[in-house]
């Protein structure tokens, strides 16, 4: 027996990685995000959204952190775009999301199960 995905899970998990992916891209503030980071970024998201949708109570979830998420998002790309901006890059790249995310674990509080990382 496969595992199959709800499609309406599917669905929801997709817009709210793109949501958050633009929250990332504001954040950016005119630098592009390369195919590397916009992957690293969903890689990285998406089973925390996959593993939140469990919840039968998700959508109250999402409505509580949806802004705190999105500010974390905001938070990557403007931090993203430092490291890319002190290399001359006008786009971000996986390593500048990686170095992002890594720079900001332990200096804002996690969203419960919504939290990019």
């Amino acid at each position: 027996m496969r595992n199959t995905l709800d499609p309406n899970v599917a669905a929801a998990a997709e817009v709210i990685a793109d949501t958050t992916l633009a929250a990332v891209e504001r954040g950016a503030k005119g630098l592009t995000l390369d195919l590397s980071a916009r992957l690293s970024f969903r890689a990285h998201f998406i089973p925390r959204i996959l593993m939140a949708l469990q919840d039968p109570d998700w959508r109250s979830a999402w409505a509580r952190e949806r802004r705190y998420v999105l500010a974390y998002a905001e938070a990557i790309g403007l931090r993203a775009a430092m490291w890319a901006g002190r290399d001359g890059r006008r786009c971000i790249t996986a390593d500048d999301i990686e170095e992002a995310t890594t720079r900001l674990r332990g200096y804002m509080p996690v969203a419960g199960r919504w939290c990019p990382l």
